[in-house]
């Protein structure tokens, strides 16, 4: 019976995360993102902007560790600046969370110390698989198809008809995900790291390993080598997407 609980809350967990992504990372609604960034003036650096009531306590940290001198270079854009940093978009789960975009490229971290490292590798709804570990952790990589979404916020020149909306010119593109866990044993929660494209082109998921080990050397709490596997525990080998699927991240490893 303990057992069966226990997939019945796993499954709970995992319609109500695939959810969370659906209606917050899976919708590509550029006056969200916006509205919760500092965004660069001119040729000034740009500065994460202070913490608000009900945002994730952890959020000028974990922005500050994003908001980096290298971070052109980190993501494959060097060259471009910064040009917004803020805390991006959240949930009830995180204890920190930070978004950033230089040049074309956005990037986002999100701290959930509940939510297991290889939860969505349950879910048929998102391409994921077990990668190798990062920076002595288990770690799990998946794509995130985006979508447009248009609010219709005003009325036709008859009074009471919505404005037509404008029909998306071009795809909004895919963002790609790192999802590491807190313990070498995959206990402890997960530190999800993403990467996307904001003008609808292809990210470099390659960069997320190296990316995900430099933010993690800035971040209490991750910066410490992971607690050991409990001794006498198997191995688990990596487990493949459960849905056929073309993403092939980090050198194509499946």
């Amino acid at each position: 019976m303990q057992k069966y609980l226990a997939g019945v809350g796993r499954a709970f967990a995992v319609r109500v995360v695939v959810g969370m992504l659906v209606l917050t990372g899976g919708l590509f609604w550029r006056a969200l993102h916006a509205s919760d960034g500092q965004r660069a003036e001119g040729g000034e650096p740009v500065l994460c902007g202070p913490i608000k009531e009900g945002q994730p306590a952890g959020y000028p940290a974990m922005c500050a560790a994003l908001n980096r001198p290298d971070l052109a270079e980190l993501v494959g854009a060097p060259g471009e600046r910064i040009v917004s940093a803020g805390v991006g978009t959240y949930s009830t789960w995180d204890l920190g969370a930070a978004q950033a975009q230089v040049g074309q490229l956005e990037v986002a971290i999100s701290d959930r110390r509940t939510i297991p490292y290889d939860l969505l590798l349950d879910s048929t709804r998102v391409s994921a698989r077990e990668v190798a570990p990062v920076a002595g952790r288990p770690a799990v990589a998946y794509a995130e198809p985006l979508h447009w979404v248009t609010l219709n916020l005003g009325t036709g020149g008859s009074g009471s008809d919505p404005i037509p909306a404008p029909a998306p010119t071009r795809d909004p593109g895919t963002a790609y995900h790192l999802v590491v866990a807190r313990n070498a044993d995959g206990s402890g929660g997960s530190l999800d790291v993403s990467l996307q494209r904001v003008d609808g082109g292809s990210a470099d998921s390659e960069r997320l390993p190296a990316l995900a080990e430099k933010l993690m050397a800035d971040l209490d709490g991750w910066n410490a080598p992971p607690l050991p596997t409990e001794p006498g525990q198997p191995t688990r080998a990596p487990r493949p997407s459960p849905s056929p699927t073309e993403f092939r991240p980090f050198s194509g490893g499946y």
